[in-house]
């Protein structure tokens, strides 16, 4: 807080740098996830708003639009734009009749908090419903996410192979960060036990990465000796939320390897066996659960909005100070 004093005046400046804010407006109806609406019925070419709050971090968010009659047309999006429309939107849907849109838990963009919802009541002659306003009920559940890479169960396993040099893609989720993650790649890797099909595969975990690769900034193992990758709960980069997996094939050319005992040759690590696993173990003391990464908007807007103001408020207090 800057105190200025101006002509026996005294000017009291809070500065608020780098804070999330969230409106909630008035004009927005609450929907509580899992009960439909009663019907609402939307003049031509307006917009009724909604708002809902998705609170399962491994599982999608799914609206929908049940259509009556006219022709509803649904937007939805997150802060700072609380009042979505077609021009300015972060998903939508508008098929005709009734709307179902879904919220991928695993999308960059899915977030715990609020979403703010748009339905437009379309009319025109280019739409067989013409001029008749939009009639619907809505309807906003978290559903079972899905995805094309296989999911490891918690303190589950997965058996696969995989070509030399190829990779193989996997995921998991966590619904909280009171728990420590073991994610283990189990394989042969003693020369002495399989002599001609040894290999050293490698693993690969990353939070945003949906398909990580050896290159990509992920947890590794890095390591011969250390089979598995842990996340413990009080390391500052484990949160909530989807998890990808990615298991490559290591190897040596075989032209490159003077030692075929121990270089770990590619002709051995063509089609490795191996296992991978996620042992969870929770804590229960001393944890307090982090909510999922956010930050204070998707694309920056919100942290920009309060940098001006506080130059603006600066530029202000400086013209202030100045004519003392």
């Amino acid at each position: 807080m800057a105190v200025v004093s101006l002509s026996g005046m005294t000017l009291h400046v809070v500065l608020l740098v780098g804070t999330c804010f969230t409106a909630v407006l008035g004009q927005h109806v609450q929907l509580s996830l899992g009960v439909e609406t009663e019907q609402y019925t939307v003049p031509c070419n307006t917009y009724k708003y909604f708002q809902v709050d998705a609170t399962e971090p491994c599982k999608d968010l799914k609206i929908q639009v049940n259509h009556a009659e006219g022709e509803p047309d649904l937007y939805v999006s997150r802060g700072p734009e609380k009042l979505p429309t077609f021009r300015s939107l972060a998903w939508s849907s508008y098929e005709w009749g009734s709307e179902s849109l879904t919220i991928s838990s695993w999308d960059p963009e899915y977030v715990l908090g609020t979403y703010y919802i748009g339905v437009l009541a379309y009319c025109g002659s280019d739409v067989s419903t013409g001029n008749i306003p939009a009639k619907f009920t809505m309807l906003a559940e978290h559903v079972t996410s899905t995805h094309p890479h296989d999911e490891v169960q918690e303190n589950g396993q997965i058996a696969g192979n995989i070509a030399a040099e190829g990779y193989k893609y996997y995921r998991f989720c966590v619904p909280s960060t009171c728990a420590n993650i073991d994610v283990g790649l189990a394989s042969c890797i003693d020369p002495a036990t399989c002599p001609t099909t040894y290999s050293y595969p490698e693993l690969l975990v990353s939070r945003s990465i949906q398909q990580p690769t050896i290159n990509s900034h992920a947890w590794k193992l890095a390591t011969i000796d250390v089979r598995s990758v842990t996340l413990n709960h009080d390391d500052p980069d484990f949160y909530p939320g989807h998890y990808f997996v990615g298991v490559y094939g290591w190897c040596t050319p075989d032209d490159l390897c003077s030692d075929m005992s121990t270089c770990g040759p590619c002709s051995y690590a063509d089609n490795t066996e191996f296992i991978l696993s996620l042992t969870v173990t929770n804590v229960t003391e001393n944890c307090t659960p982090k909510a999922p990464l956010e930050l204070c908007s998707t694309d920056g807007t919100t942290s920009m909005a309060s940098s001006f103001k506080v130059l603006l408020l600066s530029m202000s207090l400086g013209w202030i100070i100045n004519a003392l």
